[in-house]
């Protein structure tokens, strides 16, 4: 009895405990090819389905022929049940090709566009011939190339090619079992073309022998080996050249797409069997060939290109020297701009500074008019006229306030000190007043590190000379306070008055010029309750908020007058210090004597140059020894005030300073002098 044969796939996958599934038929078999039918309940009432008890699994996506059986003791649900299985092959038609381009399609080239999994299809040759080829993915996993398997002895069968007048099933062509692949007609090589050279090669060592009077030349398989490596090398064999064309026999195609001058297959035996090797007879080959171009082309070119360079040339130099002239134009009009940019530059940046400085000023007058005081405002005006209109520099000075009363004016146009040089002017200065250089160096490492130093007042005043005259210009202010000072806000506003301090103005004028620095000296503490105000003002200072150009510092010169008021723990709240007195004649005084004073110096807050990661990366692991690890804040503090400034050894410089202030350093080589002396004169004051 002939098997009626239907094709379908699964509706599901069958699971590891259910082994069991349904299968959807799409079309079924007559006339020897597939017919698509839709309405499958005629066939298999009443599901439209076939049952498959123990079905295997993998077949989910893929087509399958089968045949049913119908279970006679079940009269409704799965009782048409799927009997034998048998996976559907895809039928590519190539009969319109040579056997030899469909060969090299699927063995040397490969398919796009296939499925990446493993399939078996039948490839349709002329003649009603057929192949079966199983399909893997390359190397590159981007085509579909045939199994390098059995190929040199890959069987031919018969093919019906009723198949054809049937339907497609989901735009493809699927064998009929039975049907469509008839029995073997016999073989066909479709081995790679190097396994085909060397199965030829050797079977023409087998049949070649020497000429009369020659002697014979064995070839053995490392020769021939190496005879496929330098054609695969070269590039010629047929894989690396351009597409075939048939002309019958593979061999003849061979020579053809290898490009040897071969007419017949004895001259590729005398090429194995001759004593010149391969590679040296294609050289020698392309070496003439290649002389043969190149003296061609030399003869044909030389004259055309010399020809065509001499006309380009001409151009060329007419058009560059033309070029070279507006070159030479244009380079002047850039120098000029450049002079006057550079000018302009320079004056606006002048006229900036001085606008600044006439603002403040300015800010000084409107403060004395509310005070009810005198002021120049005419004068003011005048100078502002005359400074825009580029005539003179701001120095002057508004109001008849009692010296050291407000900031002094600031000259910018004196060039500040550059920071690699400030602790050479410091020294300098502390040698002009008679200080020692180590307290000057001291003191501005403190006042710039955020720390509030309490000067005792004997030298308050020379040494803020000293140091303002390095940092800014020899101008500082001093704010007096006395009994009205009852707390925080009055530091800030004159209680009798209501107008900004000297801490107010000197905080204000730091902000919209961040480049001055502005020295205030808080005279007098012992008169005020010490102990409502200095704790604040003292977070105000070392918070994040205060200016790094606003310079603070603090004299007292005898007790509290409140001793309910006092500060017990004053000497760790502010760092005291006491200089040795001056020299009276030092030479600061003997040239203020004769009229010829130093010239003003200043340092550019803004110009400090900011350490970079690593740089605060390495002062993190800096060992600052047990009294810098005690005042860790201080010491890196200190140490970013000390960095860039000049200071031999900084890390030192920062280790003594955070010992002196701990306790006296046993080594009397590294006692800071100033620092030591303040302690003992806060110790007096507090006892």
């Amino acid at each position: 009895m002939t098997t009626r044969w239907y094709l379908g796939r699964n509706v599901y996958d069958p699971l590891p405990n259910r082994l069991h599934s349904r299968v959807q038929p799409r079309a079924l078999v007559a006339d020897g090819a597939w017919q698509a039918y839709e309405n499958w309940s005629d066939y298999f009432p009443t599901e439209g389905r076939v049952f498959s008890p123990n079905h295997p699994q993998g077949f989910s996506e893929a087509y399958f022929a089968f045949d049913v059986t119908e279970v006679s003791d079940l009269k409704q649900r799965d009782r048409f049940r799927l009997q034998t299985l048998r996976r559907a092959e895809e039928v590519l038609d190539y009969a319109d090709m040579d056997p030899e381009d469909v060969r090299r399609i699927f063995v040397e080239e490969g398919l796009s566009g296939r499925k990446p999994d493993r399939e078996t299809v039948v490839v349709v040759l002329p003649d009603d011939l057929c192949v079966r080829v199983s399909l893997v993915r390359d190397a590159s996993g981007k085509k579909s190339i045939a199994e390098l398997i059995d190929l040199a002895e890959l069987p031919l069968y018969a093919f019906n090619r009723s198949l054809f007048a049937g339907d497609r099933i989901d735009g493809c062509w699927y064998v009929v079992p039975d049907v469509t692949v008839g029995p073997q007609q016999g073989t066909i090589d479709w081995s790679l073309d190097k396994d085909f050279l060397a199965s030829l090669f050797r079977q023409l060592r087998r049949i070649a022998s020497p000429e009369p009077g020659e002697l014979s030349y064995p070839v053995s398989r490392s020769q021939i080996q190496t005879f496929l490596n330098t054609l695969d090398r070269h590039g010629l064999l047929p894989a690396a050249g351009h597409v075939w064309h048939s002309d019958g026999q593979r061999i003849r195609r061979l020579a053809a797409d290898m490009r040897f001058e071969l007419d017949e297959i004895d001259e590729l035996v005398d090429v194995l069997s001759s004593l010149a090797p391969v590679e040296e007879k294609l050289s020698q080959a392309l070496d003439a060939r290649r002389e043969t171009l190149e003296a061609e082309l030399s003869a044909s070119l030389e004259t055309e290109i010399k020809a065509s360079l001499e006309a380009r040339y001409e151009a060329l130099s007419v058009q560059n020297e033309e070029l070279d002239a507006a070159l030479a134009k244009r380079t002047a009009e850039t120098i000029a701009l450049d002079e006057a940019l550079a000018e302009l530059t320079d004056r606006r940046d002048r006229i900036h500074r001085e606008v600044r400085s006439l603002t403040a000023n300015l800010a000084h007058l409107v403060e004395a008019e509310a005070r009810g005081t005198e002021g120049n405002e005419g004068r003011l005006i005048q100078d502002i006229e005359k400074v825009l209109r580029g005539e003179k520099s701001a120095k002057s000075i508004v109001g008849h306030q009692p010296p050291l009363s407000m900031s002094p004016p600031f000259d910018h146009n004196i060039a500040p000190t550059p920071w690699e040089k400030l602790n050479q002017e410091l020294v300098a200065a502390a040698s002009r007043h008679g200080f020692l250089s180590r307290d000057i160096e001291t003191l501005d490492i403190l006042a710039r590190s955020r720390e509030v130093v309490l000067l005792s007042s004997d030298i308050a005043d020379d040494v803020l000379q000293c140091y303002s005259s390095v940092v800014a210009q020899g101008g500082f202010a001093v704010q007096s306070l006395d009994p009205s000072i009852i707390g925080y806000d009055d530091l800030w506003r004159s209680p009798a008055m209501g107008t900004p301090s000297q801490l107010s103005r000197a905080w204000t004028s730091c902000v919209e010029d961040p480049s001055v620095a502005r020295l205030v000296l808080l005279e007098g503490i012992e008169r005020t309750p010490l102990d409502l105000w200095i704790r604040p003002l003292l977070a105000t200072l070392r918070g994040e908020g205060r200016p790094k150009n606003l310079l603070v510092f603090l004299s007292m010169r005898t007790a509290t007058i409140d001793r309910d008021r006092s500060v017990a723990d004053l000497a760790d709240l502010v760092v005291p210090f006491k200089a040795q007195q001056p020299d009276p004649l030092s030479p600061h005084f003997v040239m203020s004597l004769l009229g010829n004073e130093d010239p003003p110096r200043w340092v550019d807050f803004e110009a400090k140059p900011k350490p970079d990661q690593a740089e605060v990366a390495t002062l993190m692991s800096v060992n600052f020894g047990p009294s810098g690890k005690k005042r860790m804040t201080i010491a890196l503090r200190a140490s970013l005030a000390a960095m860039g400034t000049g200071i031999p050894d900084a890390e030192k410089a920062v280790r003594i300073l955070c010992e002196n202030l701990d306790a006296s350093p046993t080594d009397p080589a590294e006692r800071i002098a100033g620092l030591q002396l303040g302690k003992e004169y806060l110790r007096t004051l507090s006892n």
